[in-house]
Order: structure tokens, then sequence, then C-alpha cells
């Protein structure tokens, strides 16, 4: 008995070690991730709703490519890192859901929410 209870004392000191670790050098800050994706999440919508519904012609797969790569060239950041990043956050699912808890704020914030198309905002 006294064995388990030492084992489950040292996993959970452990674990709440690895979760305070600095992210490494290499890897996109969550701060840095955040901005990212928001702008991701925004160029989707750019492309669905604005680009794609005024020309049927265009390539869906090629002009969403494309505005994902003007993200990363704004951001400074190369499709490695970018690609890099996500997969260690997909690692670490705690800062994840903290990238992902700011970007929900971000858009349910009436100051920068995207105006669906046909619908306005409403006054405050």
């Amino acid at each position: 008995m006294k064995s388990h209870l030492a084992a489950m004392i040292i996993l959970v000191a452990t674990c709440g070690c690895q979760s305070r670790q600095a992210i490494p050098s290499d890897i996109l800050s969550t701060d840095k991730m955040e901005e990212v994706l928001y702008d991701m999440l925004r160029s989707g919508h750019m492309v669905n709703n604005f680009i794609l519904s005024k020309d049927s012609s265009i390539n869906k797969e090629q002009a969403q490519i494309e505005w994902l790569n003007k993200v990363l060239t704004f951001h400074a950041v190369s499709e490695q890192q970018f690609k890099k990043s996500f997969s260690y956050y997909q690692l670490h699912p705690e800062l994840m859901a903290k990238v992902m808890d700011s970007i929900s704020k971000k858009e349910e914030d009436p100051l920068i929410k995207i105006r669906k198309p046909g619908k306005a905002l409403l006054p405050e």
C-alpha cells in the first residue's frame, strides 16, 4: 500500500513539473501561436465568405493555401516552424486549451468579432 502511495506521489510530482516546463525555443510561444491561429481562422472565414462567394470558379483549396501562406508570412513564421509548433501543442493539450480559450474570448469580443455576411453588428 505504501509503495502505491509513493508511486502516486512521484507520478503527481512528475506531471506537475512537466506542465510547468518552459516551451522549447524552437516552438512558437503561446501568445504567438494564438496570434497565428487566430489569423488563420480569420483568413479561412474571409476565403469562404467573401472570396469564394464572389467567384465560384476559384479553386477553394488553392485559395485557402494562399491565404494561410500570407498569414505565415505576415507573422514571419515558416511552414515548418508552424507545423512543428502545432504538433507540440497537440501533444500538450493544456497549452493548446490555453491558446484556444484565448481565441474563443477574442471571437466573443464585439469590437473584434467579424461581421457575418448580411448581418450587422448591433449597437450597444
